[in-house]
């Protein structure tokens, strides 16, 4: 297999949007982008998460990546690399942090607050995965944040340090590709464990706005398709898709 790349490119609208135009000129030539091919700046004017939600960051202090993938499952069980992604980026942050938790779906929160934000973007063919473009915006460096933004903090916030952004990247990226060949593809259960332990909020009471009420529920799992399981205090499930529920 060629070897995959990883790029510098300074100042572009977006990671994502520059990486998904790379793969669909591959394909229309016939040549298709090597698994793990990526690329990462240190400035995007239109970095964005999931949905409409914006990603902010200051120019030069954060790591801002997109890699291709070729994911090794169906698009009914696509799920399946939404964990695989977020499960690696917590690996990679243990490094330097003590705890990380993933927010359901996709956001890494360290004590209470995001630390990093996850897009990805799938591209069927059929019933198949063609391939799959992640985005990942991590917080290295940035120590003020505008004030619309809920709960945020970085690494250099949580450990005092400066951080060398290429290089943590470069880190990064390595896991990923480590994660990657020992995830377990064909698994009979279509949720990951190490995903549901690291859950925020995982067997806690809080209050949610829940499909436009706010109740009081508990965070007990997923279902096959990565929905949020929760408990409600009347002995009652509630099952919640995305935009289904709001974090107080």
């Amino acid at each position: 297999m060629i070897d995959p790349v990883l790029q510098f490119i300074p100042d572009i609208p977006s990671t994502n949007q520059w990486l998904a135009e790379e793969a669909a000129e591959g394909i229309s030539r016939g040549v298709p982008l090597t698994p793990f091919t990526a690329v990462f700046t240190d400035f995007q004017e239109d970095g964005h998460g999931m949905g409409t939600n914006k990603w902010f960051s200051e120019r030069g202090k954060n790591m801002l990546l997109s890699i291709y993938f070729t994911a090794r499952t169906s698009a009914a069980r696509q799920f399946l690399f939404n964990q695989y992604f977020a499960v690696a980026t917590r690996k990679f942050l243990l490094q330097h942090l003590p705890e990380v938790a993933i927010k359901w779906p996709n956001d890494i929160y360290v004590n209470g607050k995001k630390i990093a934000g996850i897009l990805i973007e799938h591209h069927l063919r059929g019933d198949a995965l063609q391939y799959t473009i992640a985005g990942i915006g991590i917080n290295i460096n940035q120590d003020h944040f505008p004030d619309d933004i809920p709960h945020p903090t970085s690494l250099h916030l949580e450990t005092g340090k400066i951080f060398s952004v290429e290089e943590l990247t470069c880190q990064y990226w390595e896991i990923l590709q480590e994660c990657f060949d020992d995830y377990d593809w064909d698994a009979d259960i279509a949720i990951n464990p190490s995903y549901i332990e690291s859950l925020y909020q995982l067997n806690e009471w809080h209050e949610y706005i829940i499909k436009g009420e706010r109740r009081e529920a508990k965070i007990i799992g997923l279902d096959a398709f990565g929905r949020l399981r929760l408990s409600m205090r009347d002995g009652s499930e509630s099952l919640c898709g995305f935009k289904e529920i709001v974090f107080i």
